[in-house]
């Protein structure tokens, strides 16, 4: 009986660990972004407490080893785990409000949240060994056993965590289930344990301080609008929020689309406006692709001046289509047709040659690379129709360290194009090259350079709200100089370091 309580309780804490891991990512993420930063933070701090737990726990387990503190074991971490949601978002803003920098926010964040309950966790282990073992000589194959039953749990928790849970139930509620399965846990041993309650009690209550302390001195952040809608998908942490003007829908903090409610159908942020230019390169364009749907705006918009424009939309998330559809009014139609796929796979498995293809896509704060590489561009220019256009958002500065990432998306578009455009869309406003923007990258097959003047020209003879207005704010905005890109690389499916470009 105590040997299958063991083999329970080492797959478990596996599995919790693992657990906390996945959704560790989405505690992090509405303050710090989903880079690469973040999943390296979190699986070095995993790893650190493993290290650290190990080490500790075959220490503990020399001294007198029993099933009382193999209890507390499990109900220090139990402890910790189911009170996390109550203070992680006032540290994660108290971090993110100081800002130690893009690469210590998260690592610091990760360290505060779970390094102690992996160490915890990281102890169990070694400590179940010493009770297992009953001769020396079948040490080595209880090790081995009981560390192959913990990571068969690693592996469930990863996979239940991350393909169900995090859509299904949310990131507190799959939290604070991780902290009562392992006192429940540690309930199952208490028969075994023999030890009083007033003996359990005390360590663990010292633990629980900390995060009841910090919980007291949490502070909300204001609110700003009324929130419609909160939900977790496989890809975002989704928020929809209204004020009495507009919709916003938000994935983790970052704005991705509004919609006007007196005028649904209106570009409303000034990007996407920037982005219909593409439009005055090909106002016959009877085809278009869109990767990436956020709110809808664009092909909503599209749809509306343009009835007899076919427009395919590829978006990776089935839940942001859902709430595209439910709350801005988004509706596919004979000539709009949306995609729950990835953008780089729907367009190698298109048979189609489109005349625009926008590229739009965002995950939080940060640009998917395989959409920004030399050999996703080559695909979309063999997707094109002889004179089509490729359109690229990207938010970065154009001049300066913000800057890095336009440069080397628009150097990999040379490498593909003959001639590429800039637009920052907040030039108009006096805002500098080296201000953080959005900036629109116009690649058309042409080799002949169309001016600038005819462009505007073009865009305020097409109007109905599609562009910035007044159309001489196109000009404006336009980069007429070469910009020097020396300093920044060809991005490839090989080496794309977009998080660092992004954030140097």
């Amino acid at each position: 009986m105590t040997r299958l309580l063991l083999n329970i309780v080492v797959f478990v804490s596996g599995a919790v660990l693992m657990g906390l891991e996945i959704v560790g990512s989405r505690v992090l993420a509405p303050y710090f972004g989903n880079s690469i930063f973040v999943w390296g933070s979190l699986i070095s701090v995993v790893l650190a407490a493993l290290s650290l737990g190990y080490y500790w726990g075959g220490r503990l387990s020399e001294r007198n080893p029993s099933f009382g503190k193999l209890l507390v074991l499990l109900l220090v971490p139990g402890a910790l785990t189911f009170f996390l949601p109550y203070v992680y978002p006032a540290v994660n803003l108290w971090i993110a409000e100081i800002d130690f920098g893009t690469r210590l926010n998260p690592l610091i964040a990760s360290t505060i949240f779970f390094l102690l309950p992996g160490i915890f966790l990281g102890m169990i282990s070694p400590y179940a060994i010493r009770l297992a073992a009953t001769t020396l000589s079948t040490v080595g194959s209880t090790a081995g056993a009981l560390y192959a039953l913990s990571t068969c749990g690693s592996i469930f928790g990863t996979l239940f965590t991350a393909f169900y849970l995090i859509p299904a139930i949310g990131v507190s509620n799959i939290i604070h289930s991780l902290g009562v399965a392992l006192v429940f846990l540690a309930l199952l041993l208490w028969p075994v344990a023999r030890i009083p309650l007033a003996e359990t009690v005390k360590p663990v209550a010292a633990v629980v301080l900390l995060p009841l302390i910090l919980l007291t001195l949490a502070r909300p952040a204001p609110a700003q609008a009324r929130t419609i809608l909160e939900k977790d998908s496989f890809y975002h942490r989704i928020r929809v929020e209204e004020d009495g003007e507009a919709r916003y829908l938000y994935f983790d903090r970052t704005l991705q689309s509004a919609m006007t409610l007196s005028d649904p159908t209106a570009l409303r942020l000034i990007y996407s406006r920037y982005a219909s230019i593409g439009l005055a390169f090909r106002p016959d364009a009877k085809k278009v692709l869109i990767i990436g749907l956020g709110g809808g705006s664009i092909p909503k918009k599209y749809q509306k001046e343009f009835p007899g424009m076919e427009i395919d939309v590829a978006e990776i998330d089935p839940a942001v289509v859902e709430v595209a559809k439910k709350h801005f009014l988004f509706q596919e139609g004979k000539n709009l047709r949306v995609y729950a796929r990835d953008g780089r796979l729907f367009l190698t498995r298109s048979s189609q040659r489109y005349d625009l293809i926008l590229v739009d896509a965002y995950f939080t704060d940060a640009i998917p690379f395989h959409l920004t590489t030399r050999e996703f561009f080559r695909t979309a220019e063999r997707k094109l129709t002889p004179n089509g256009i490729t359109v690229v958002n990207v938010i970065g500065a154009v001049t300066g360290p913000g800057g890095k990432i336009t440069r080397s998306i628009a150097k990999t578009l040379k490498e593909v194009f003959p001639q590429i455009y800039l637009f920052p869309s907040r030039r108009a406003d006096n805002a500098s090259l080296d201000t953080v923007q959005n900036v629109i990258a116009i690649a058309t097959k042409e080799r002949a350079r169309i001016d600038i003047r005819e462009i505007a020209k073009r865009a305020a003879a097409i109007g109905r709200g599609l562009f910035p207005e007044p159309a001489k704010d196109i000009a404006i905005s336009y980069v007429e100089s070469r910009v020097p890109d020396d300093d920044v690389p060809v991005l490839t499916d090989d080496y794309a370091p977009t998080d660092k470009l992004l954030h140097p």
